[in-house]
């Protein structure tokens, strides 16, 4: 009788236990599971990431072109009175208000194809033309007035390196005060101009304060009262408008300026057909400024790489997909 219930014991105990290929097939399922879950949760990490960069860039960018367009829309004509110049013999309508410019030493474009694997050769100009966006860094100086006197702000990308640098900025301000002998000679224009405006314009990168990294562009572009750009290679006759003489790189007249009124500004072709604008005592409508930034993990990559200029290029050449693009049109509400 006991025998008989050991046996009844002994099978049911049997029946509840795993086999070897059991314990075998539920490792292999909680293996794949965990590899699912360890799949999934790396995934979410790099999106985050990714989003955390994103973020990063756009507020940087962001933040950049609020403060640009803020002190854009305060620019006001330096006020100072007209000028005529003894060798072209035109009057300017005024001190200078707003100069922009290719930064010098950074007129080299950068090339940035549209696909990862369009990169034509040199000399296929219809393709470059069609598969790259072109980018160029400009720096940019104007006039706004202060509580006590004038501001002069500059705007520039400084310590460039194959094409990335850093957006920075200079201000400052002062009266229009008769200090040093030689400029009791000068009328307060020529003051202005020599003292105050060339002097922001073309000071050292040095006394720059930075704002943001990794930008790969900056275009300040102006336009007039009735959305039309204003380049050297355009000529729209406009009486109502802004005076304006277009130079070519060699300082030719490249059309005829209206000799009856002051000139407002000067439009001039450099090396690179780039234009170099220049305002006096009157200001376009409006300003178009555009801004384009690289992402961190992207820049960490490029200054890690060999110091080759030609590398880091091919490099960023190929990261189109990792620029955030900042633009926005600004008008001026004092253009007299």
């Amino acid at each position: 009788m006991n025998s008989r219930h050991d046996n009844a014991r002994l099978r049911a105990s049997r029946s509840r236990a795993f086999t070897i290929l059991e314990l075998l097939v539920a490792v292999s399922v909680m293996t794949l599971i965990i590899y699912v879950l360890y799949a999934l949760f790396n995934q979410t990490q790099m999106a985050l990431r990714k989003n955390a960069s994103q973020v990063d860039v756009n507020e940087g960018g962001r933040a950049a072109m609020e403060m640009i367009v803020r002190e854009l829309s305060q620019m006001e004509v330096s006020g100072y009175p007209a000028i005529t110049d003894l060798q072209t013999k035109l009057t300017y309508s005024g001190s200078k208000s707003f100069f922009s410019r290719v930064t010098p030493g950074e007129s080299v474009a950068l090339r940035m194809a549209y696909q990862s694997d369009a990169m034509p050769p040199e000399e296929d100009a219809w393709a470059i033309e069609q598969g790259f966006r072109t980018n160029i860094l400009q720096d940019f100086t104007f006039t706004s007035r202060g509580d006590s006197g004038f501001h002069v702000t500059s705007y520039r990308v400084i310590d460039v390196d194959s094409g990335v640098g850093t957006l920075a900025r200079y201000r400052t301000n002062g009266t229009l005060r008769v200090t040093a002998p030689g400029q009791a000679l000068l009328n307060k224009t020529e003051i202005f101009n020599r003292f105050y405006f060339e002097p922001v314009a073309n000071t050292s990168a040095e006394a720059f304060e930075p704002i943001t990294d990794g930008v790969i562009h900056l275009r300040i572009t102006p336009y007039d009262q009735l959305g039309r750009p204003l380049g050297h290679g355009r000529m729209f006759y406009d009486p109502l408008g802004l005076n304006l003489e277009r130079r070519g790189a060699a300082g030719q007249a490249l059309f005829p300026v209206d000799t009856n009124r002051p000139v407002d500004g000067t439009l001039t072709a450099d090396l690179h057909a780039q234009t170099w604008a220049q305002f006096y005592g009157a200001l376009p409508s409006y300003f178009d400024v555009e801004m384009a930034v690289i992402a961190p993990r992207v820049l960490k990559q490029v200054r890690s790489l060999p110091p080759d200029p030609e590398v880091r290029a091919n490099f960023l050449g190929r990261q189109i997909g990792k620029v955030t693009l900042f633009r926005q049109r600004v008008p001026i509400r004092d253009t007299k």
